[in-house]
């Protein structure tokens, strides 16, 4: 479906986060299969940040970017899953549905890594702040790394699914719109989300640096 006057469907905030995530995710697996540790920690506090700005950006980013557009009612949904059809603009029912899964168990990894505890290699900076509750953060982390990598799967699976088709999915959420398929709606300024990853990086480093500190035994 085309759309004028012909601005960017996903505005760069939005496409600048998404391309993020695959390349830092390869980069947590790679780093705690190796027990990069200092680097995963690094990863995880750069995907915390950024999902928490996708969520602000969910609430006063540019119109497609919001998830009132984005998530359709549980009617649209089931339409969709019937027709197979969507002559609309941006993420298709189930598409937005996916965006918002995939957004939460990035969150959850992320809030996880920070009580992660492994008595061994690895603490979260904040594990001692949650006593007993360590171990179980820690298993419920290793049980949604297990997820988040299957619901990636299915994303990509149906991403191939969709080029095959001719539906350039990767091409628009590269360039932002394409020749036949844009927004009549202006983008809103990044400036908001440089404001909110500016406060969400400033609360983490805050919440790490007043978090109390392994006990000494010596």
């Amino acid at each position: 479906m085309s759309a004028s006057p012909g601005y960017a469907i996903w505005d760069p905030v939005v496409r600048a986060i998404h391309w993020f995530f695959p390349v830092a995710v390869a980069l947590l697996w790679w780093t705690g299969e190796n027990q990069q540790f200092d680097w995963h920690s690094r990863l995880g506090y750069a995907v915390l940040v950024l999902v928490l700005t996708r969520f602000f950006w969910g609430l006063v980013g540019s119109h497609y970017a919001r998830f009132t557009v984005f998530l359709r009612s549980p009617m649209a949904l089931w339409h969709y899953l019937r027709q197979g059809t969507f002559d609309g603009v941006g993420h298709n029912p189930v598409g937005g549905w996916s965006t918002l899964l995939l957004l939460t168990l990035l969150l959850i990894q992320a809030v996880t890594g920070l009580f992660a505890y492994d008595d061994m290699l690895f603490e979260g900076p904040l594990s001692y702040w949650v006593g007993n509750l360590a171990d179980p953060l820690t298993q419920f982390h290793e049980i949604n790394w297990f997820l988040l990598q299957v619901v990636i799967l299915l994303h990509i699976a149906a991403i191939a699914i969709y080029q095959f088709r001719g539906r350039k999915l990767v091409q628009l959420m590269w360039r932002g719109r394409l020749e036949e398929q844009s927004s009549p709606h202006a983008p809103v300024t990044s400036w908001w989300a440089i404001a909110g990853l500016t406060v969400f990086s400033l609360a983490l480093a805050t919440l790490i640096a007043i978090a109390p500190e392994a006990p000494s035994y010596y």
